[in-house]
């Protein structure tokens, strides 16, 4: 993430939610084996990246919460921390819906919409294309103004910042 200027974090894989560590996303170590990541641990890493507008979590679970805490979860600790919009899976979702949604969802944002927009879109593709019952799974946690990440037009600032400039909301 040092490297360079990045606005979208996107995540594709395994995740589950843990109470005691607000959640967790499985990646692979060197030898293949699945290792655990907590919430905590993703909120560390890109709480100060200051280009970041956009988190994708493409997994299981990634906006669960708990009954006794709305706010502990992954998703929702990300966006607590600063990070402008996160969209999550509720509950299990399948390959095929969570690539159909993917697809969706980026298309309508690459047409200057606004996240909600996209989210929406991204929902009834699902629903349209897969099945009816996965359609609810994902989720949007915001903080951005209006929705508009990713204003189109040369020189134009992230929503929320001085001069952005919402294409449509």
């Amino acid at each position: 993430l040092r490297r360079g200027e990045y606005h979208i974090f996107h995540y594709i894989g395994h995740g589950g939610y843990e109470p005691s560590e607000d959640g967790v996303l499985l990646l692979t170590d060197a030898q293949g084996r699945s290792q655990r990541f907590s919430g905590e641990d993703l909120r560390m890493y890109l709480r100060d990246e200051r280009t970041l507008r956009l988190v994708v979590l493409n997994a299981c679970e990634g906006a669960r919460t708990s009954p006794q805490d709305p706010f502990a979860g992954t998703a929702q600790g990300l966006v607590r921390a600063g990070i402008p919009a996160v969209v999550a899976m509720q509950f299990e979702i399948t390959d095929e819906a969570a690539i159909t949604f993917a697809q969706q969802f980026y298309s309508t944002l690459v047409e200057g919409c606004s996240v909600v927009e996209a989210l929406a879109d991204g929902r009834k593709a699902i629903k349209s294309r897969v099945n009816d019952l996965e359609w609810g799974a994902p989720v949007l946690y915001m903080r951005a103004d209006a929705g508009v990440l990713f204003p189109v037009g040369a020189g134009s600032a992230p929503s929320g910042e001085e001069g952005a400039q919402p294409v449509r909301a």
